[in-house]
């Protein structure tokens, strides 16, 4: 008996620090939709416009960032992919000309990026809209390029707050009345620091 109880309490341990453990920062590029009548299956939407759920890259496709500021104070990040990873940004951005390359950070979207021409450097723009909590959970994935400016800018303790939810918007179903998913960006700005 006092065996089961020594185990009961290792496992409730184990479940208790599981989750104080810091939840993991996801990154994606989605890309835009070929087929928006697929529905809620393979969609989501931003802005009105449907984009694959499947991204075509996500943080274990990049190796390091760059951040930059932008003129509302908040960050921008450059990401770049190392070159076993060139090719397939390279294909996918080619055989996807005309459409929206959509960036979403930690469940937020960022300003779409017009597809006018094959990414060729492996670089990949977020013009801004990220803060310091970002940038800190972006290293700890990827290298910094310029560790010593970036640490400077990770201040933030705490992701921004999550946007609400228009009050007005009545969620868009697909043909067998599933919802669509839809991505919403931070409308909190950060300040210059």
């Amino acid at each position: 008996m006092k065996q089961f109880f020594i185990c009961l309490s290792v496992l409730a341990g184990a479940i208790l620090l599981s989750n104080c453990q810091q939840k993991q920062y996801k990154a994606y590029v989605l890309i835009e939709s070929s087929n928006p009548e697929g529905g809620a299956a393979f969609n989501v939407r931003y802005n009105g416009r449907m984009y694959n759920r499947m991204p075509i890259m996500n943080l274990k496709h990049f190796e390091k960032f760059r951040s930059f500021m932008h003129d509302d104070g908040s960050y921008g990040v450059v990401l770049y992919t190392p070159k076993e990873y060139r090719m397939r940004l390279y294909s996918e951005t080619t055989q996807n000309m005309g459409k929206m390359l959509l960036p979403v950070l930690d469940g937020l979207a960022y300003t779409p990026i017009y597809i006018d021409e094959g990414i060729r450097d492996g670089q990949i723009t977020i013009w801004g809209g990220l803060n310091g909590y970002d940038l800190r959970r972006l290293s700890e994935t990827l290298e910094p390029v310029t560790p010593e400016l970036e640490e400077k800018r990770y201040l933030d303790d705490d992701p921004r707050p999550r946007p609400e939810l228009p009050e007005q918007a009545a969620p868009v179903k697909d043909e067998h009345g599933r919802i669509i998913p839809e991505l919403y960006s931070s409308a909190i700005r950060t300040k210059k620091q």
